[in-house]
């Protein structure tokens, strides 16, 4: 099945390079590559995947961009609506905490963004790397574009980008007064309200707001109370003020923010194996049933235990979920000619979270979490960009520096029905069996590189570069039971019990430096202006680190750093045909990867989330793009994207090789644009995914999902009757498809499985106004 598929994509390939050749002696004689201030006059994509502005056509690496323009046409409105127009990325929950996503692309994925942690592909804001994204997957309004780049970017953007990156670019002000507000109603009594203001303040200072709130009530629902889990209460806004006091200098600041107050989300338990710890705790077993018969009898009805009160009840509150985001940014440019440019680009971030999650979503405890999290993130990065050799270099010299320092953990009570009996004490409760983990940690990176694209010919082009990456982390820990002034380090794992030391010395400290250099290199073939060939190798490098949740000297120990090799060959069409343009990008990749870091569950007690090391793994795949744009406004999008994964050493009994990505995943969409005299500017859009069976769990066969379509269609009218005022109607996932997209995967270590599902079908109503 791996050689068919790659066999597959291959075949695709070879079909369009047939395409390109056939058209070539139509198009070699027109001028169809533009520039990025045409491209940005006529609403194509500028991409900076190479830390400059440059058209997709003539970027060496494998990208999805998404322009605002798009976004806001088809109704994008967070990070998970991406995943229905990109090949290759993947977004999960982690548990049942909805702020705080996974990425994966290529088959890389992590699960909990624990401090000292770096996923597997980087998320950035104005070319400000965000390395906790608590709130990230709500900032997807008035944006420039948003552009994924798929496979390793270990030379321009860091140590950590084994997997990938998106690059989240917001707008800039401009010397044009406008502004926008737009009112949204829809079911679950959604109320968002959001606008926009560009103010030109002088001729050199322009300034730009723009921000929004959003309420909505949950579709989970306690039955005990009426309380709605899942819901959405959040409030967020950017201003950015535009310095250009004298031509070739910019000087672009932002501050963002955002708050969020919400119940929080819903997990569902839907496995028990008996016998086994969970199954053994009093009355789960027969809770469990009633939650299965609940469940079936209507959709998302359940009865969570937190707040209930009792001697069971660990913190006595009701579960709920605080997120605040507060960030600063600025990106100063200086030409100091017409062939060298100073660029600094800082970057300040904020982050504090606050959640109590009930991990089966019923009325007897098993194990609910107290998590918290204060980290602060301090960058700096300074380039110079430049042209040489008669204008045949581009190039790039960099330096970056990065500090993040701050406090992540959690409070938990697990199982104290196991602990707590009718001869136990009465006051022996669980609050006073709370387990506390967490770590007070600090991560501090270097980096220096250069890049540069070599016009060998007219139509060869040789891009490369090279990064030296030093790291250091450093980290605190003392799990301890604070209502019993006990430490839980055990300092003896092979002793039976728990072998600690008292309380006023339960701290442990651990530090560890690492080193690297990656690479990458480039031949790219343009045989005419509407065709790019490339073949690419990078060289990827993701830190060690440490564990928040250790418990032991075992689990304290410094994961290692993951390295892989990428080997990608792709092609980019750009051709005219007939009435219609056609725009396609395919790209086949094998990556060699060593030391992968994976999250494992430690059984305990406690039971935490580590991360450690594979040994050896391989992944490999491909994706196509297509895109058909006709000149009376109809466009027709597809995408389909295949990803494997091999385990050549390391591989646990059980394990499944590819977790959290489907292998097969495809989608595609259609928009007819149109401007009726006398009613306005019409845009219809249908939009279509579908994706292959997913290992949610990396060992439970119960945390299997299976493979789903999701359709949402929108459509919207501006400019109504030559007024400012605009109408659109949307309703996402048509079909009401009950889909999961996260598990608590417990089932081989302690007899059960949570399950979170993705929203239910959701409509609504949007008014707007522009001037």
């Amino acid at each position: 099945m791996r050689n068919y598929n790659i066999g597959l994509l291959s075949l695709v390939s070879l079909g369009s390079l047939a395409a390109a050749s056939a058209s070539h002696a139509q198009t070699a004689g027109a001028d169809q590559t533009r520039s990025a201030s045409a491209m940005e006059a006529d609403g194509a994509i500028v991409v900076t995947a190479r830390r400059r502005e440059e058209a997709l056509q003539d970027v060496p690496i494998s990208i999805t961009a998404l322009s605002g323009a798009v976004l806001a046409r088809q109704g994008v409105q967070n990070i998970q609506d991406v995943t229905a127009r990109v090949p290759s990325l993947s977004i999960t929950t982690t548990s049942n905490i909805r702020s705080v996503v996974a990425f994966a692309i290529r088959g890389q994925r992590s699960q909990e963004p624990q401090l000292l942690t770096d996923p597997p592909v980087g998320t950035y804001f104005a070319e400000v790397v965000q390395p906790r994204p608590y709130g990230f997957g709500n900032a997807l309004y008035d944006l420039q574009s948003v552009q994924v780049l798929k496979g390793v970017q270990g030379t321009l953007f860091g140590r950590n980008m084994t997997g990938g990156a998106v690059l989240v670019e917001p707008n800039r002000p401009t010397q044009d007064f406008t502004g926008e507000l737009r009112g949204t109603l829809g079911n679950y009594d959604l109320r968002e309200l959001y606008g926009m203001l560009n103010v030109p303040v002088t001729e050199g200072i322009a300034v730009r707001v723009a921000g929004k709130t959003r309420q909505r009530d949950g579709w989970a629902v306690d039955v005990s109370n009426g309380r709605r889990y899942d819901n959405q209460d959040f409030t967020t806004f950017r201003a950015s003020v535009l310095l250009t006091p004298f031509q070739g200098f910019e000087s672009n600041s932002i501050v963002d923010f955002y708050n969020a107050d919400e119940v929080g989300g819903a997990a569902f338990a839907t496995t028990l194996r008996t016998p086994s710890t969970a199954a053994a705790v009093p009355g789960f077993a027969a809770a469990f049933r009633e939650q299965q018969a609940r469940f079936a009898a209507k959709r998302f009805r359940f009865d969570p235990g937190p707040g209930d009160g009792g001697r069971f009840d660990a913190f006595n509150r009701q579960p709920f979920e605080k997120n605040r985001n507060i960030g600063f940014t600025n990106k100063t440019t200086y030409e100091l000619n017409d062939d060298l440019t100073v660029k600094n680009i800082f970057g300040y971030r904020h982050v504090q979270r606050r959640s109590l999650s009930d991990y089966d979503g019923t009325p007897v405890t098993v194990i609910a979490a107290d998590q918290y999290a204060n980290i602060k993130s301090y960058s700096e990065e300074l380039q110079l960009q430049g042209r040489a050799l008669d204008n045949r270099l581009d190039f790039v010299l960099g330096g970056f520096y990065f500090l993040e320092k701050g406090l992540d953990g959690s409070r938990s009570s697990q199982f104290p029905g196991l602990s707590i009996t009718a001869a136990s004490p009465a006051t022996l409760t669980a609050t006073t069996l709370i387990i506390q983990n967490g770590a007070v940690g600090r991560s501090t990176s270097y980096a220096a590189y250069a890049a540069g694209t070599l016009a060998l010919t007219d139509t060869i082009k040789l891009s490369g570069g090279i990064r030296y990456n030093y790291d250091k982390r450093k980290a605190t820990v003392g799990p301890r039971q604070p209502n019993r002034n006990l430490c839980v380090f055990d300092t003896d794992i092979n002793t039976p019990g728990t072998q600690t030391v008292p309380i006023d010395q339960c701290s442990f400290t651990a530090s560890k430096s690492w080193d690297a250099i990656t690479w990458d290199a480039t031949i790219q073939w343009e045989p005419s202006q509407a065709t790019s060939i490339y073949a690419s190798t990078r060289r990827g490098f993701r830190a060690g680190g440490f564990s928040t949740r250790a418990s032991n000297y075992p689990t304290f120990t410094p994961f290692n750093p993951e390295t892989v090799q990428e080997y990608e060959i792709g092609m980019k069409n750009n051709l005219d045909i007939g009435a219609a343009k056609l725009t396609t990008s395919t790209a086949v990749f094998y990556q060699d990867y060593k030391n992968v870091q994976k999250q494992r569950t430690f059984a305990g007690p406690p039971t935490v989330t580590i991360i450690d090391n594979t040994a050896k793994q391989e992944n490999f795949g491909g994706e196509f793009e297509a895109s058909l744009d006709f000149r009376n406004g109809l466009t027709v999008a597809a995408f389909y994207a295949y990803v494997g994964v091999n385990i050549k050493e390391g591989r646990l009994p059980g394990e499944y090789e590819l977790r959290g990505t489907p292998h097969h995943q495809m989608g595609g969409s259609i928009n007819y644009a149109s401007d009726i005299t006398g009613m306005g500017s019409l845009n219809l859009n249908a939009n279509a995914s579908y994706r292959s069976r997913n290992h949610l769990d990396e060992f439970d066969v119960e945390g299997n999902e299976p493979g789903y379509a999701l359709l949402n269609l929108r459509a919207s009218i501006e400019g109504i009757a030559g007024t400012p005022f605009g109408a659109a109607l949307f309703m996402n996932n048509v079909t009401n498809k009950l889909y999961r997209v996260g598990v608590l995967g417990l089932n081989r270590e302690l007899g059960f499985v949570s399950s979170v599902y993705g929203e239910p079908r959701m409509y609504g109503l949007e008014l707007s106004a522009k001037f």
